[in-house]
């Protein structure tokens, strides 16, 4: 299992971020274009649309920003996570309430996750995976991307734009509902009510997704 990073008490969020090769600037780069398409979206838009729309676009883009560095997109138990070239942890999008942080005593609270989030809690035990499940996929990252710490790339959507933060899930309740963090960098609220004209459709609606072949 990789060896756990410890901090100094004077680490900034910045500097936690830099140690595992990622920065408030690449967070809110990969997140813009969701937020941007979310916004958008019209009153006919189905109620999930929105969602789906940061969800979809954040993980491609993040796997798309990090794959020169050598992060892999893989999957484990079917859940997408953006994987350390080391296994220093691997990383998924969520939405999440909560995340301003503003009620000490309150934690952020995702939507219902599946076995595979509850099998990487901080501290849960691993669970064998079904390698044929996933037969194309090279074994070694399999078993890296089971043992790296599974850490959600959090977002709350608002008017304005989206409270971020990078948080290490430790408990979920019965309705599968994380309710608890063993550690988390909050990150700078990304703004979205500027000009986002950079971001907007440029009237192709095809992407260039890498696939590996069966």
């Amino acid at each position: 299992m990789p060896e756990i990073l410890s901090f100094l008490p004077m680490s900034t969020p910045e500097d936690r971020l830099k140690s595992f090769g990622l920065s408030t600037q690449i967070v809110h780069d990969v997140m813009t274009p969701g937020i941007i398409h979310a916004r958008n979206r019209t009153a006919l838009a189905l109620g999930s649309a929105r969602g789906t729309d940061i969800y979809q676009d954040s993980m491609e883009q993040l796997a798309l920003r990090l794959a020169p560095s050598g992060w892999q997109l893989v999957y484990v138990g079917r859940q997408p996570r953006i994987l350390h070239p080391d296994g220093l942890l691997s990383v998924t999008v969520a939405s999440a309430t909560g995340l301003s942080r503003a009620d000490p005593q309150r934690q952020p609270r995702t939507h219902p996750k599946g076995p595979s989030t509850r099998s990487s809690l901080d501290d849960a035990p691993r669970l064998d995976m079904l390698f044929d499940t996933w037969g194309t996929m090279d074994k070694t990252i399999l078993e890296m991307a089971e043992l790296a710490p599974l850490w959600f790339l959090l977002h709350e959507r608002t008017p304005r734009g989206l409270y971020l933060e990078l948080s290490r899930p430790s408990e979920m309740n019965q309705s599968d509902v994380i309710t608890d963090w063993s550690d988390y960098i909050q990150i700078p609220f990304l703004d979205v009510t500027g000009d986002m004209s950079v971001f907007g459709d440029d009237g192709d609606d095809d992407f260039d997704v890498p696939v590996r072949p069966r």
